[in-house]
C-alpha cells in the first residue's frame, strides 16, 4: 500500500501556514484553521483513550454544524473510520447501520435521542460509555461529548494513513433494497485534490468559498467538504433546513464561489417569485454542481438562464463510482439529457443481462472501472461485510451500476432510468424517467414519480403519482391528456394518483419502491 498524504496532515499544515483563516462558517460562529485542528486532534485522543483504536468504525448522528466537520478530522486523525447515519432514518435503519458496520462508538446530538433510546439495547458492540451524547439532557451511563473532548490531551498523534485504508462507510440509499456499506477509502489525496478542482475550474487555492447545502451523512457533502479543508477553503454550512432563499442570500453574504446540489434543491430555488430571486446578487459563483439525481432539462435551461457567471457542471456516478462522467457548461444546452462523457480516469461501457458490450444507441446497464492500472484505486471495491453483494456489484474490475443507459457516437451518455424500476407491460420495455421528463415539463408538476401497478391483462400498467405546486389544481384525465403525443399510447399512463409530497432519499431521488409499495402489497408477486 502506498502512504497517502491524508486530510490530517494537510490540516496540521494549513493550521501552521494561516492559522486565522476561516475555515467553517455557521450561522455567526467562525472556526479558524487552527482552531479546527486543535479541536480534531482532542478528539482524535479522546477516542483513542476509550480504548479505540485505528481501523474502528465510529457512527455520527448530527445535522450540518462545524462540529461535525471537526469530528471528521478527528477520525482521520486517529485512523478510524467514519460511519454517517442518515438523520431521517427510523430507530430499526439505525440499529441495521451501527451493527452492520460494527461501529465500536457513537456520536450524536440531543435531538436525535428518541432514535436512539429504542435501540440502546440492541447494539452489541458498544458499550454504554461510548455513547457520545451532545446536549444538554445527559441519559443514565452516556456521556457527555464535551466533557470527553475538554479532558482530552492536546498532543499531536501520528497516525500512517495508506491509500486503501477506509475513510468513511456510506450506506447506499437503499433505491433497490436494503442499505448497503459501501467503503470509501482514502485513495491518493493528492490525486483528488487535482481531479476535482479540474473537472469543476475551480482554482486548487484557498480562496475559494463552498456553500455546503448537502447533509454531512451523504458522500456528495464528505467528499467536497474534505477536499474544501485540504485546499484551505472556507466552507459556508447552511443551518436547518434548505430554503432557497436562504441559498441565494448565502452567496451574496459570502461571496460563495461553489456549491453543488440536487434537483430537488433547484427546483426550490427556481419556484421563489421573481422578487425573492432577483433581490439577491450570486455573480461570485463560479462553478455549479448537479449530481445524485437527473435534472429535468427545464429546470437546466433555467439554471443556466439565471446564475449567469456560474457554469454548470453535471456530475454522473455515485458512492461507489465516483464521479463517472462530467457534462460541461458550454455542453449542457446542445447535448439535452445527457450526462456528459467519461472523465479521463474512468472507462465506462454499456453491457446486457449477460455482461456483452452493446452496440452505440442501444439501451444497457452502466459499467465502470479506473480507464488504467496507473489511476489510483477505485473509490469504493465492496460493501462492508457484504459478500453476495459485492460479487453482483464489483466485477473483474468493474462497477455494475443498475443504471441503464446508452452512449452516443460521441461517447456522451445518457441515462435512462434504473435498472430495477423498469416496467414491463405486454412484453414492453418502459423507463419510468421518461413519462417523469414528460410530466416535469408540465406547468402544475412539482414533482412526479411513475411506476407499474399490477394489471391483470398486460402484466404491469403505468401509474403516474403527482406533486402539484401550491395552489394548483389538476385531474387525473388533463394529466393523462397531457402525456399521450409525447409518450404515445403505451407509455402514457393508465391512471394518476395526487398526493402531497413523495418519498425521497436525502439526496432528492423519489424512492420509486416505495411509491410502487402500496400498489403490490396483496400481490404474491413484484414484477
Amino acid at each position: 500500500m502506498t502512504k497517502t498524504l491524508a486530510l490530517a496532515e494537510k490540516l496540521n499544515t494549513n493550521s501552521f501556514e494561516f492559522p486565522e483563516k476561516i475555515a467553517i462558517i455557521w450561522k455567526d460562529e467562525r472556526v479558524t484553521y487552527k482552531e479546527i485542528n486543535d479541536r480534531a486532534t482532542k478528539i482524535a485522543n479522546a477516542l483513542i483513550s476509550m480504548g479505540l483504536q485505528k481501523g474502528d468504525n465510529v457512527s455520527v448522528i448530527l445535522r450540518n454544524v462545524p462540529e461535525y466537520i471537526t469530528i471528521i478530522c478527528g477520525l482521520v486523525k486517529a485512523g478510524m473510520v467514519h460511519v454517517p447515519i442518515n438523520w431521517r432514518f427510523a430507530p430499526a435503519e439505525v440499529e441495521y447501520v451501527i451493527n452492520n458496520s460494527k461501529s465500536k462508538a457513537i456520536v450524536f446530538a440531543e435531538e436525535f435521542l428518541e432514535k436512539i433510546i429504542p435501540i440502546n439495547d440492541n447494539l452489541p458492540n458498544i458499550p454504554k460509555s461510548n455513547f457520545l451524547f451532545i446536549g444538554d439532557n445527559l441519559p443514565d451511563g452516556m456521556k457527555k461529548y464535551e466533557d470527553i473532548i475538554t479532558s482530552a490531551s492536546d498532543e499531536e498523534i501520528q497516525v500512517e494513513i495508506h491509500d486503501k485504508d477506509p475513510y468513511f462507510i456510506g450506506y447506499t440509499s437503499g433505491t433497490t433494497g436494503r442499505p448497503k456499506g459501501a467503503v470509501t477509502r482514502h485513495g491518493l489525496w493528492e490525486f483528488k485534490v487535482a481531479a476535482l478542482p479540474m473537472l469543476l475550474r475551480l482554482e486548487a487555492t484557498p480562496e475559494e468559498v463552498q456553500l455546503l447545502t448537502m447533509p454531512l451523512f451523504h458522500m456528495n457533502a464528505i467528499n467536497t467538504t474534505g477536499l474544501s479543508i485540504y485546499l484551505g477553503h472556507t466552507v459556508v454550512l447552511m443551518p436547518g433546513r434548505f430554503s432557497g432563499e436562504d441559498v441565494l442570500k448565502m452567496m451574496q453574504e459570502h461571496k460563495c464561489t461553489f456549491s453543488s446540489m440536487v434537483p430537488t434543491m433547484y427546483h426550490r430555488i427556481k419556484e421563489l417569485t421573481d422578487e425573492i430571486k432577483n433581490k439577491y446578487d450570486t455573480s461570485s459563483m463560479k462553478s455549479i454542481l448537479q449530481s445524485s439525481a437527473p435534472l429535468p432539462y427545464s429546470t437546466k435551461e433555467w439554471i443556466v438562464g439565471f446564475f449567469k457567471s456560474a457554469g454548470l457542471f453535471e456530475a454522473y456516478g455515485g458512492t461507489e463510482a465516483g464521479i463517472a462522467t462530467v457534462l460541461y457548461p458550454e455542453e449542457q444546452l446542445t447535448k439535452k439529457n445527457s450526462v456528459g462523457r467519461a472523465v479521463p480516469t474512468t472507462e465506462l461501457m454499456i453491457v446486457d443481462d449477460d455482461g456483452h458490450e452493446l452496440p452505440i444507441g442501444e439501451v444497457g446497464q452502466i459499467i465502470s472501472r479506473p480507464a488504467s492500472t496507473d489511476t489510483p484505486i477505485p473509490p469504493v471495491t465492496e460493501y462492508y461485510k457484504d459478500t453476495d453483494s459485492t460479487k453482483k456489484s464489483f466485477r473483474e474490475g468493474w462497477f455494475y451500476s443498475g443504471d441503464m443507459g446508452y452512449l452516443d457516437e460521441e461517447g456522451y451518455l445518457y441515462l435512462v432510468d434504473r435498472k430495477f424500476d423498469m416496467i414491463i407491460s405486454g412484453g414492453e420495455n418502459i423507463y419510468p424517467k421518461e413519462i417523469e421528463d414528460v410530466l416535469y415539463t408540465n406547468p402544475k408538476v412539482l414533482d412526479a414519480a411513475a411506476v407499474g401497478i399490477p394489471d391483470k391483462e398486460w402484466g404491469e400498467s403505468v401509474k403516474a403519482v403527482l406533486v402539484l405546486k401550491k395552489g394548483e389544481t389538476a385531474t387525473e384525465k388533463e394529466m393523462i391528456d397531457f402525456c399521450r403525443e409525447p409518450l404515445g399510447k403505451y407509455k402514457t399512463p393508465t391512471s394518476v394518483d395526487f398526493t402531497d409530497e413523495l418519498p425521497k432519499t436525502a439526496t432528492g431521488k423519489v424512492l420509486r419502491r416505495i411509491v410502487k409499495e402500496k400498489y403490490w402489497k396483496d400481490q404474491e408477486r413484484r414484477i
